[in-house]
Protein backbone atom coordinates (compact mmCIF):
# COMPACT_ATOMS: atom_id res chain seq x y z
CA UNK A 1 0.00 0.00 0.00
CA UNK A 2 0.94 3.71 -0.04
CA UNK A 3 0.45 3.99 3.41
CA UNK A 4 3.68 4.17 6.12
CA UNK A 5 3.97 2.88 9.88
CA UNK A 6 4.94 5.00 12.05
CA UNK A 7 5.84 3.90 15.63
CA UNK A 8 5.10 6.76 18.70
CA UNK A 9 6.42 6.87 21.99
CA UNK A 10 4.04 5.39 24.50
CA UNK A 11 4.08 5.77 28.07
CA UNK A 12 1.44 3.55 30.42
CA UNK A 13 1.21 6.30 32.99
CA UNK A 14 -0.42 8.79 30.19
CA UNK A 15 -1.68 6.47 27.26
CA UNK A 16 -3.47 9.57 25.75
CA UNK A 17 -0.44 11.10 24.63
CA UNK A 18 0.02 9.90 21.74
CA UNK A 19 -3.52 10.17 20.71
CA UNK A 20 -3.47 13.46 21.63
CA UNK A 21 -0.06 14.43 19.92
CA UNK A 22 -2.28 12.73 16.43
CA UNK A 23 -5.11 14.42 16.57
CA UNK A 24 -3.19 17.99 16.97
CA UNK A 25 -0.74 17.45 14.45
CA UNK A 26 -2.49 15.34 11.99
CA UNK A 27 0.32 13.32 12.04
CA UNK A 28 -1.37 9.83 11.01
CA UNK A 29 -4.15 8.31 8.81
CA UNK A 30 -4.92 6.24 11.34
CA UNK A 31 -4.11 4.72 14.33
CA UNK A 32 -3.40 1.23 16.00
CA UNK A 33 -3.19 0.78 20.01
CA UNK A 34 -3.41 -2.43 22.05
CA UNK A 35 -4.16 -2.70 25.73
CA UNK A 36 -7.74 -2.19 25.77
CA UNK A 37 -9.25 -1.05 29.15
CA UNK A 38 -12.92 -1.67 29.70
CA UNK A 39 -13.79 1.94 29.59
CA UNK A 40 -11.08 3.50 26.93
CA UNK A 41 -10.67 7.13 26.65
CA UNK A 42 -8.45 6.58 23.57
CA UNK A 43 -11.57 4.92 21.60
CA UNK A 44 -14.39 7.63 22.78
CA UNK A 45 -11.68 9.74 21.75
CA UNK A 46 -10.74 9.17 18.22
CA UNK A 47 -14.38 7.97 17.83
CA UNK A 48 -15.46 11.50 18.93
CA UNK A 49 -12.91 12.93 16.90
CA UNK A 50 -13.54 10.59 13.43
CA UNK A 51 -9.81 9.63 13.46
CA UNK A 52 -9.88 6.04 12.10
CA UNK A 53 -8.25 3.40 14.36
CA UNK A 54 -7.85 -0.71 14.96
CA UNK A 55 -6.97 -1.85 17.85
CA UNK A 56 -5.71 -5.39 19.40
CA UNK A 57 -8.46 -6.00 21.73
CA UNK A 58 -11.70 -4.90 22.78
CA UNK A 59 -13.28 -2.30 24.88
CA UNK A 60 -16.85 -2.90 26.81
CA UNK A 61 -18.25 0.60 26.95
CA UNK A 62 -21.12 0.51 24.66
CA UNK A 63 -19.09 2.27 21.80
CA UNK A 64 -18.99 -0.01 18.27
CA UNK A 65 -15.68 0.15 17.31
CA UNK A 66 -12.68 -1.46 15.03
CA UNK A 67 -10.74 -4.16 16.92
CA UNK A 68 -8.51 -7.26 16.48
CA UNK A 69 -9.00 -9.75 19.66
CA UNK A 70 -7.97 -13.32 20.71
CA UNK A 71 -10.56 -14.97 21.94
CA UNK A 72 -9.14 -15.30 25.63
CA UNK A 73 -11.87 -16.70 27.13
CA UNK A 74 -11.94 -19.37 25.02
CA UNK A 75 -8.04 -19.59 26.16
CA UNK A 76 -9.19 -19.89 29.86
CA UNK A 77 -11.70 -22.76 28.91
CA UNK A 78 -9.63 -24.53 26.86
CA UNK A 79 -6.64 -23.96 29.23
CA UNK A 80 -8.45 -25.70 32.36
CA UNK A 81 -9.64 -28.70 29.94
CA UNK A 82 -6.20 -29.55 28.87
CA UNK A 83 -5.14 -29.80 32.35
CA UNK A 84 -8.45 -31.24 33.60
CA UNK A 85 -7.55 -33.81 31.19
CA UNK A 86 -4.34 -35.04 32.39
CA UNK A 87 -5.66 -35.39 35.87
CA UNK A 88 -5.17 -31.66 37.45
CA UNK A 89 -7.61 -30.65 39.87
CA UNK A 90 -5.97 -27.78 41.59
CA UNK A 91 -5.67 -25.08 38.92
CA UNK A 92 -3.59 -21.45 40.11
CA UNK A 93 -4.31 -19.04 37.00
CA UNK A 94 -1.61 -16.08 36.33
CA UNK A 95 -3.58 -13.93 34.67
CA UNK A 96 -3.23 -10.53 32.89
CA UNK A 97 -2.77 -7.62 34.65
CA UNK A 98 -5.86 -5.57 36.23
CA UNK A 99 -7.87 -2.91 34.45
CA UNK A 100 -7.32 -4.45 30.86
CA UNK A 101 -10.61 -5.52 29.14
CA UNK A 102 -8.98 -9.53 28.52
CA UNK A 103 -8.28 -9.76 31.93
CA UNK A 104 -11.95 -10.27 32.44
CA UNK A 105 -12.03 -12.40 29.53
CA UNK A 106 -9.51 -14.69 30.83
CA UNK A 107 -10.72 -15.68 34.16
CA UNK A 108 -14.48 -15.73 33.06
CA UNK A 109 -13.30 -18.81 30.47
CA UNK A 110 -11.41 -20.29 33.51
CA UNK A 111 -13.94 -20.07 36.08
CA UNK A 112 -15.99 -21.91 33.46
CA UNK A 113 -13.68 -24.28 33.41
CA UNK A 114 -13.54 -24.79 36.70
CA UNK A 115 -17.40 -25.50 37.14
CA UNK A 116 -17.60 -27.75 33.93
CA UNK A 117 -14.74 -29.83 34.69
CA UNK A 118 -15.42 -30.11 38.33
CA UNK A 119 -11.95 -28.50 39.37
CA UNK A 120 -10.79 -25.55 42.22
CA UNK A 121 -8.73 -22.39 42.09
CA UNK A 122 -6.23 -21.91 44.31
CA UNK A 123 -5.37 -17.98 45.15
CA UNK A 124 -2.50 -16.44 44.07
CA UNK A 125 -2.43 -13.16 45.80
CA UNK A 126 -1.62 -9.87 43.60
CA UNK A 127 0.44 -11.30 41.09
CA UNK A 128 -0.09 -11.66 37.68
CA UNK A 129 1.47 -12.45 34.20
CA UNK A 130 3.55 -9.05 33.59
CA UNK A 131 4.83 -8.94 37.62
CA UNK A 132 8.51 -8.75 37.63
CA UNK A 133 9.81 -12.13 36.38
CA UNK A 134 11.69 -12.82 40.38
CA UNK A 135 8.52 -12.10 41.98
CA UNK A 136 6.74 -14.88 39.26
CA UNK A 137 9.74 -17.05 40.24
CA UNK A 138 9.15 -16.67 44.68
CA UNK A 139 5.29 -17.45 43.40
CA UNK A 140 6.06 -20.74 42.13
CA UNK A 141 8.31 -21.82 45.03
CA UNK A 142 5.80 -20.22 47.77
CA UNK A 143 2.46 -21.95 46.10
CA UNK A 144 4.65 -25.84 46.28
CA UNK A 145 5.10 -24.84 49.85
CA UNK A 146 1.63 -25.08 50.70
CA UNK A 147 -0.16 -28.17 52.25
CA UNK A 148 -1.78 -28.84 49.02
CA UNK A 149 -0.29 -27.34 46.31
CA UNK A 150 -1.57 -26.70 42.24
CA UNK A 151 -1.25 -29.71 40.30
CA UNK A 152 -2.10 -26.89 37.22
CA UNK A 153 -0.93 -23.53 36.05
CA UNK A 154 -2.06 -21.31 33.74
CA UNK A 155 -0.24 -18.13 32.34
CA UNK A 156 -1.11 -15.82 30.43
CA UNK A 157 2.05 -15.04 28.94
CA UNK A 158 5.34 -17.71 27.83
CA UNK A 159 7.99 -14.99 29.95
CA UNK A 160 5.91 -15.43 33.14
CA UNK A 161 5.45 -19.67 32.38
CA UNK A 162 8.92 -20.27 32.21
CA UNK A 163 9.26 -18.38 35.48
CA UNK A 164 6.71 -19.67 37.53
CA UNK A 165 7.85 -23.10 36.18
CA UNK A 166 11.28 -22.29 37.34
CA UNK A 167 10.25 -21.52 40.78
CA UNK A 168 7.85 -24.51 40.98
CA UNK A 169 11.07 -26.98 39.88
CA UNK A 170 13.22 -25.25 42.32
CA UNK A 171 10.92 -26.83 44.85
CA UNK A 172 12.10 -30.17 43.74
CA UNK A 173 8.61 -30.94 41.17
CA UNK A 174 8.75 -32.35 37.93
CA UNK A 175 7.02 -30.76 35.15
CA UNK A 176 4.75 -33.48 33.56
CA UNK A 177 4.72 -35.75 36.07
CA UNK A 178 4.12 -33.46 39.49
CA UNK A 179 2.22 -30.57 37.69
CA UNK A 180 1.68 -29.53 34.24
CA UNK A 181 1.60 -25.69 32.95
CA UNK A 182 0.16 -23.94 29.98
CA UNK A 183 0.50 -21.01 28.38
CA UNK A 184 -0.29 -18.91 25.21
CA UNK A 185 2.27 -18.38 21.91
CA UNK A 186 4.77 -20.23 23.29
CA UNK A 187 8.22 -18.88 21.51
CA UNK A 188 10.66 -21.43 20.33
CA UNK A 189 13.33 -21.51 22.33
CA UNK A 190 11.32 -21.29 25.52
CA UNK A 191 9.87 -24.75 24.11
CA UNK A 192 13.08 -26.30 23.58
CA UNK A 193 14.14 -25.77 26.97
CA UNK A 194 10.38 -26.97 28.14
CA UNK A 195 9.30 -29.23 26.06
CA UNK A 196 6.90 -30.28 28.50
CA UNK A 197 5.32 -27.16 28.77
CA UNK A 198 1.54 -27.07 27.58
CA UNK A 199 0.40 -24.07 24.58
CA UNK A 200 -2.56 -22.34 23.10
CA UNK A 201 -1.45 -20.66 20.24
CA UNK A 202 -1.87 -17.34 19.46
CA UNK A 203 -0.53 -15.88 16.37
CA UNK A 204 1.28 -12.16 16.85
CA UNK A 205 1.80 -12.10 13.42
CA UNK A 206 -1.55 -12.52 12.03
CA UNK A 207 -2.54 -10.21 14.61
CA UNK A 208 -0.53 -7.61 13.06
CA UNK A 209 -1.42 -8.21 9.72
CA UNK A 210 -4.82 -8.34 10.61
CA UNK A 211 -4.94 -4.48 12.43
CA UNK A 212 -3.18 -3.11 9.50
CA UNK A 213 -5.92 -4.37 7.42
CA UNK A 214 -8.74 -3.16 9.93
CA UNK A 215 -7.46 0.40 9.89
CA UNK A 216 -6.74 0.67 6.02
CA UNK A 217 -10.38 -0.34 5.87
CA UNK A 218 -11.59 1.96 8.91
CA UNK A 219 -10.03 4.78 6.57
CA UNK A 220 -11.69 4.17 3.56
CA UNK A 221 -15.55 3.96 5.43
CA UNK A 222 -15.65 0.46 5.51
CA UNK A 223 -18.89 -1.11 7.44
CA UNK A 224 -18.34 -1.30 11.33
CA UNK A 225 -19.53 -5.45 11.24
CA UNK A 226 -16.39 -6.18 8.61
CA UNK A 227 -13.57 -4.45 11.43
CA UNK A 228 -14.58 -6.18 14.46
CA UNK A 229 -12.38 -9.95 14.05
CA UNK A 230 -12.30 -12.25 17.49
CA UNK A 231 -9.50 -14.74 16.72
CA UNK A 232 -8.39 -18.42 18.03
Amino acid sequence: TNYHLVVTPYSLSDPMAPIRYIADTGSADGVIFSRLQPVDPRVRFLTEHSIPFACHGRSDMGLAHPFYDFDNERFGFEAVSQLARRGRKRLALLGPPPGLTYESHTYAGFERGLIAHGCESVPIGSAHAESPLADVHELGRRLCRQPTPPDGYICSNAAAAAALVSGVSAEGLVIGKDFDAICKSLPELLHMLVPQMLVVPEDFRAAGFALAKLVIAAISGEPMDQLQVVSF
